[in-house]
């Protein structure tokens, strides 16, 4: 991000500036308005890299106000707590957007990402049509195992009259994107008319592509998706209900919003454990214990 991927070199502010958006961990020390209760509560926690307040959650001890962690229970795993905020929260809001917007069904790219995995299994809790783009035969398979009734591999000759029959079907007109570059005008241009893409990431490290002719003649558009402005956007009870929704999925099971922890390293191995997040990307989370 610092370096302009989003096509934006000061979207945060200077460096030195702190790394980490997420975690969990244990309560140590609390301000005397709050008593001595909290003290040895596990919660999880996200920071907004916006605020005047953040640190960034890579470091073993980290300050944050009482309405930035949710308490988790007792007995919790905090490996599998450590990512139970952007991801899931970003799963349930892909859906409370589609819906509010009256979009029947949705496409979703890099669909076999652990937010696409969850994204999969939440769509078939609610019977929510979801068409998922992969790009190799291997992570059909996957999505299939988990579920997922739509996939479509980008790598084939056949993907886009494949994806234009599926989303006219089910009238898809709700495209989630994680790769933006060509692939949103790609996607956008063989789903139905007045469709809209929520770019939410640039893996392809490009600009989003698209003909100005989408806009004028199909009346698609084009607008984003970012947690922060979304939790804004709703209410405190819409919030709440979201965060409920999450907790109780993970704490009998993760179901749904379980990611599968397929590494861990200590916080000194920083280098090595993002190389390793990047290789195993699709298999499952890789985290940092600061404390190990």
């Amino acid at each position: 991000m610092r370096f302009g991927v989003y096509g934006l070199p000061t979207l945060f502010p200077p460096t030195p500036i702190g790394v980490g958006f997420e975690g969990a961990g244990t309560i140590v020390e609390a301000h005397e308005s709050l008593g001595d209760s909290l003290i040895g509560k596990k919660v999880a926690f996200a920071q907004d890299p916006h605020s005047k307040s953040f640190q960034g959650t890579w470091r073993q001890y980290l300050i944050l106000h009482k309405l930035q962690v949710i308490p988790i229970p007792d007995d919790a795993d905090l490996d599998k707590f450590s990512s139970s905020f952007v991801n899931p929260v970003t799963v349930i809001g892909f859906i409370d957007v589609a819906t509010k917007a009256g979009h029947k069904a949705i496409v979703h790219d890099a669909a076999c990402s652990s937010l696409g995995k969850m994204l999969v299994k939440y769509c078939k809790k609610l019977d929510y049509p979801l068409i998922n783009v992969v790009r190799r035969e291997e992570q059909v398979k996957t999505l299939k195992d988990l579920g997922a009734e739509h996939v479509l591999n980008s790598s084939l000759e056949t993907f886009e009259n494949d994806l234009k029959e599926l989303t006219h079907k089910l009238e898809a007109t709700g495209f989630f994107d994680a790769i933006a570059g060509d692939t949103t005008g790609l996607i956008l241009n063989n789903m139905p008319r007045k469709s809209t893409a929520y770019v939410y990431g640039a893996l392809s490290g490009k600009a989003v592509s698209y003909s100005p002719g989408g806009f004028i003649f199909l009346e698609n558009t084009i607008s984003s998706f970012w947690l922060g402005p979304y939790l804004r956007s709703i209410t405190e009870e819409e919030r709440a209900k979201h965060i409920g929704t999450i907790i109780h999925d993970l704490s009998t099971g993760g179901a749904i919003f379980g990611s599968d922890v397929v590494q861990t390293f200590p916080l000194a191995e920083f280098e090595a454990a993002i190389t390793a997040a990047n290789e195993k990307a699709s298999e499952g989370k890789t985290i940092l214990k600061p404390h190990d």
